[in-house]
């Protein structure tokens, strides 16, 4: 970076940090204690998709991961490789790598394979989980193709001073979550803990090997556990900093592939490290909302495959022992306010630095991001709104190309609670270090991936009584992806990343939801289905014929239901996940493995609470699988069938 840049830089940093303007402040979200007053409710009228995760939904699971909620609950695709095992996401028939992960608007996605594994994220360590769809994750970050999904732990509005549930599952399961709130008016701590573990060691149906017959799941087995500490100082009645820290050791044995389970020489297991650190200083008065970030994440990685002959232990056939160390830096500033007549302008500066030392690359890797962000505003009374946002970037002296947004929302009647949206974007996706430089493989003449997409939709609130209220959503998209990076075989036996597939990916999402409240009575419905058509249509598509076919682990239908039900401390909840067929190669060859089939596992749960002076008690029953379906989330890769799980839990107010 040029001396020059370096100047303008900082001087725009400084400048957004000194600015005052003399109007009245409206956020969508203000962090209040006393004098404030916390909402993280997302305008129904603005001109951007984006959810926040439903409660009541997160609490059902929140002894479990990220993927399982995401799978369960949203429409967002999650590639399962097995329970304990890699996990996922993908945003509207992208690919991994275009779904953004955040934790405190920080992005956690690995700087080395640009995903996250999902089932390493515990439910317990975030407050709430916000889905940014398509363009409306470009106020966060870059890169998601897809979508984003911002998770946020540290200070909670809570009355609960301590939580905890233990939990007894099927396959000798264990996990225990402890959530710890305490403080006075000027000092906040909040402390969570998790530990899981298990021997994972399921029956299943093995038709991958001649005779099929029922197998048992061997070399699963898993371990994981970690803490968050958050503590939050209030300097004045202006000024606020928090520290927050999270800390995470996992160990999981991965299991053969089933044609390969009845080799008992075989040893494949992952041990990681990571401790993700960020420190915030917040200003809040009158018109100005400031927020400066500075974080710190590491992160170890160890993976071991040995396989011997099926005849000699000793001998060996595979060895392969990887070691990952990722250091990773990241400055966040941001100012916002209102100017007059309703303009509301947005502002910042983004600062990443990753340091990679891999035995799989050639020496030391890094890459330096420099980001600019700018977003405005404008609220046309009741009717309508208009936002316009932009970014650009500069990674490793190489200017990327700017990625604009402009959408609009629009209110036709004042009367009624509906309201329609348009927007459309522009945005890019640099390619992961392992792209680029994984020995052997890696290519360091890939392009960006880079996109367009265009969405619309539509939204009715109704509330007819305290006994009924529905909200009804549904929303089009339409992207355009342009060098997609695929990793293909090559003649010299090992496979390498390119620049290849012109994507076209667009889809329905709908959402139905009922709720109410009648006396002792409260209930809610949700229903939830997705149309994705995701195809190439690159030229080496149509020459190869395979153009306009679904991509693979893309399904074309999904959808989920969620019912719950309480009265006078009873609770029942039912959820049903359903899955389309999913295509696992690229042609329409007529083998079994071509095409996974459909299937839609349905779980219940029943429980009752006990209300002693401030403490309460709860147990609660859960049949996951219920009607013991055999399936495959991926090719060859078995999941569970029928399994139970016994929740206790002990909260203090």
């Amino acid at each position: 970076m040029t001396i020059s840049l370096k100047y303008i830089t900082c001087t725009f940093l400084f400048w957004i940090l000194v600015q005052e303007v003399g109007a009245q402040m409206i956020f969508d979200t203000l962090y209040l204690d006393e004098t404030e007053i916390i909402s993280r409710k997302y305008e129904r009228n603005a001109p951007t998709k984006t959810e926040e995760i439903d409660t009541l939904v997160k609490s059902e699971l929140n002894h479990l991961s990220l993927a399982d909620l995401l799978s369960a609950h949203t429409p967002v695709f999650v590639k399962d490789y097995g329970k304990g095992s890699l996990a996922t996401a993908s945003f509207r028939g992208t690919a991994a790598s275009h779904t953004k992960v955040l934790w405190n608007d920080i992005e956690i996605n690995s700087p080395m394979l640009g995903q996250v594994d999902l089932s390493l994220v515990p439910n317990n360590f975030y407050s709430h989980a916000i889905l940014n769809y398509g363009g409306s994750s470009l106020e966060n970050t870059s890169g998601a193709l897809g979508g984003a999904i911002n998770l946020f732990s540290g200070k909670r509005r809570s009355d609960e001073k301590l939580s905890f549930i233990q939990t007894f599952g099927s396959y000798k399961t264990f996990s225990s979550s402890l959530n710890m709130n305490l403080g006075s008016r000027k000092f906040k701590s909040l402390t969570s803990a998790h530990l899981t573990s298990s021997d994972n060691s399921y029956s299943f149906y093995n038709n991958a090997v001649i005779p099929p017959e029922w197998q048992e799941q061997k070399n699963a087995s898993y371990f994981n556990r970690g803490f968050t500490q958050s503590f939050a100082y209030r300097l004045s009645a202006f000024h606020e900093m928090e520290i927050v820290t999270w800390n995470q050791w996992n160990f999981r044995e991965i299991p053969p592939v089933m044609s390969s389970q009845n080799h008992d020489n075989h040893k494949e297991e992952q041990t990681s490290f990571t401790s993700r650190n960020i420190l915030k200083w917040k200003f809040h008065k009158k018109n100005t909302l400031l927020n400066v970030k500075t974080a710190w994440f590491y992160e170890n990685l160890d993976y071991l495959l040995v396989t011997a002959t099926s005849v000699d232990p000793e001998d060996t056939v595979t060895f392969i022992h990887s070691v990952n160390k990722t250091n990773s830096g990241f400055v966040k500033a941001r100012i916002m306010q209102v100017l007059a007549r309703e303009w509301t302008v947005s502002g910042g500066v983004d600062m990443t630095f990753h340091r990679v030392n891999s035995n799989n690359y050639e020496g030391l890797k890094s890459r330096n991001n420099y980001g600019l962000f700018l977003k405005i505003a404008k609220s046309f009374s009741d009717f309508l709104n208009m936002e316009l946002m932009f970014r650009q970037q500069f990674v490793d002296n190489v200017f990327t190309p700017p990625a604009p947004f402009a959408g609009v929302s629009i209110k036709p009647f004042r009367t009624h609670d509906l309201y329609l949206r348009f927007n459309a974007n522009y945005n890019y996706n640099l390619p992961g270090l392992n792209d680029l430089y994984w020995y052997p493989g890696g290519n360091e003449d890939l392009k960006p991936e880079y996109g367009i997409q265009y969405e619309g939709g539509i939204t009715y609130v109704k509330r007819f009584s305290g006994l009924i209220g529905l909200t009804v959503e549904l929303s089009g998209y339409d992207s355009y992806i342009n060098d997609w990076i695929q990793w293909v075989p090559t003649d010299y036996r090992y496979w390498t990343a390119r620049n290849i597939a012109f994507v076209h990916a667009r889809g329905l999402e709908a959402l139905g939801q009922l709720y109410g409240q009648k006396d002792d009575v409260i209930y809610k419905f949700i229903i939830r289905y997705s149309f994705t058509k995701s195809t190439n249509e690159s030229n080496e598509a149509k020459e190869g014929g395979y153009a306009g076919r679904q991509l693979i682990y893309v399904p074309l239908h999904s959808g989920n239901i969620f019912a719950f039900l309480s009265y006078r401390k009873f609770e029942f909840t039912w959820n049903t996940q359903l899955t389309g067929k999913r295509n696992t190669s690229l042609n329409d060859a007529s083998l079994y493995s071509n095409v996974l089939p459909a299937f839609s596992l349905s779980s219940i749960s029943v429980g009752k609470s006990f209300d002693i002076h401030k403490i309460s008690l709860e147990a609660k029953f859960r049949v996951n699988n219920l009607f013991n379906v055999s399936y495959q989330a991926m090719l060859w890769r078995p999941m569970p069938g029928r399994n139970y799980e016994l929740f206790i839990s002990f909260k203090w107010k």
